[in-house]
C-alpha cells in the first residue's frame, strides 16, 4: 500500500516537472520569437537613401516620421539650389530642386526665370547668384504644416558684387514618397512669395563702399588715359552705375 502511494506521488512529480518544462519551453519561445520580431522590425525602421550627394537616414513610412529638423533641411535645400546658380550649375541645381516642390509652384519659378532671361544674364555678364539662408521657420503642430523662409542673394558680376537681393516666401508641406531625388519625402506647395527688406549689414555696406572706390578709381584712370594732356576729368554720373543683374521673379 504504501509503494502504491509512493508510485503515484512519483508519477504526480514527474508529470508535474514536465507540464513546468514544457511551459517554461514555451514562454522562452514565445520571449525569442518577440524578440526576433521586435529586431527585424527595428531594422526594418532605418532606411539610408543614397544619391549622388551623400546618403540620409529615413525612417520608415509613418505620420511621425518627419521632424521640423528634417523640414527645415529640405527648405533650405530647395532655395539654395533653386536660386543659386550660374551658367554652368544654373540647370543642375534647377533639375535638383523642382522634385522638391509640386509641379505648379516649380513651374512658376522657373517661368520667372525665363522671362526674366537670368541664364542669358549669367553667360552675358558672367555673373553668379549666390544663395544665403537667414532663417526658415516651420509649424509642425497642426496640418497642414506651414512655414516661411528669409534669404538673401548676392549676385556678382565679373569681380563685383551687387547689393544683396532680399527674397521670402511662404509655403506649405505635404508628405510624399521618398526617392533619390527627394530624399525627405516631404514636398512643399503652396510656395508665394512674401515682403521682405532687411537692412544691410555693416560689412555688406562696407564691402559695396569699397567696391565703388576702387571702380571710380578704375574709371577716372582710364579717363585720364584716354582724354588728351591737360583736359579735365568729368565725376561718374549716378546714372551711369551699372545696373543689369541676373533677374529675380517678382512677386
Amino acid at each position: 500500500m504504501d509503494s502504491a502511494k509512493d508510485l503515484s506521488t512519483s508519477f504526480s512529480t514527474m508529470r508535474n516537472l514536465a507540464l513546468g518544462s514544457v511551459l517554461a519551453l514555451l514562454l522562452v519561445a514565445l520571449a525569442s520569437g518577440f524578440l526576433v520580431y521586435r529586431a527585424y522590425e527595428n531594422s526594418g525602421r532605418r532606411v539610408y537613401v543614397v544619391s549622388q550627394t551623400g546618403s540620409v537616414a529615413a525612417l520608415s513610412a509613418g505620420n511621425d516620421a518627419h521632424t521640423p529638423y528634417e523640414a527645415r533641411n529640405l527648405v533650405r535645400q530647395f532655395m539654395q539650389t533653386m536660386f543659386g546658380h550660374d551658367q554652368y550649375t544654373y540647370k543642375a541645381n534647377l533639375d535638383a530642386a523642382l522634385p522638391l516642390i509640386e509641379g505648379r509652384g516649380g513651374r512658376r519659378i522657373y517661368e520667372g526665370f525665363t522671362r526674366g532671361q537670368v541664364l542669358q544674364n549669367y553667360e552675358r555678364y558672367a555673373a553668379r547668384n549666390v544663395v544665403t539662408v537667414d532663417s526658415v521657420l516651420v509649424d509642425m503642430s497642426r496640418r497642414p504644416w506651414s512655414g516661411s523662409v528669409y534669404i538673401k542673394q548676392r549676385i556678382f558680376i565679373g569681380g563685383q558684387q551687387k547689393e544683396p537681393l532680399p527674397l521670402a516666401a511662404k509655403f506649405n508641406l505635404v508628405e510624399t514618397n521618398r526617392s533619390d531625388a527627394n530624399p525627405y519625402g516631404l514636398l512643399i506647395t503652396n510656395f508665394d512669395y512674401i515682403p521682405y527688406s532687411p537692412q544691410l549689414t555693416r560689412e555688406e555696406q562696407e564691402l559695396l563702399q569699397a567696391q565703388e572706390a576702387d571702380r571710380q578709381r578704375r574709371l577716372q584712370e582710364a579717363e585720364r588715359g584716354l582724354a588728351p594732356a591737360g583736359a579735365p576729368t568729368a565725376p561718374l554720373a549716378p546714372s551711369d552705375k551699372p545696373t543689369t543683374a541676373p533677374a529675380t521673379p517678382a512677386n
